[in-house]
């Protein structure tokens, strides 16, 4: 929990300082993919929950 936190910390001052120098667009983008990679991760996790329930007896 506390790295995905870090992580995600990471990818808004990867948002800031792009915004600052190179402008919205490129700030944008950045925030983009961040949320594509989280909605990714959070598929990933829960597709793996279900495995996991589906195989206790």
């Amino acid at each position: 929990m506390r790295l995905g936190v870090l992580a995600s910390t990471g990818w808004l001052a990867l948002a800031a300082l792009l915004w600052q120098r190179h402008g919205f667009l490129w700030a944008f983008l950045a925030v983009l993919i961040w949320v594509a990679l989280l909605r990714l991760f959070q598929q990933a996790v829960l597709a793996h929950a279900k495995s996991l329930a589906g195989k206790t007896p």
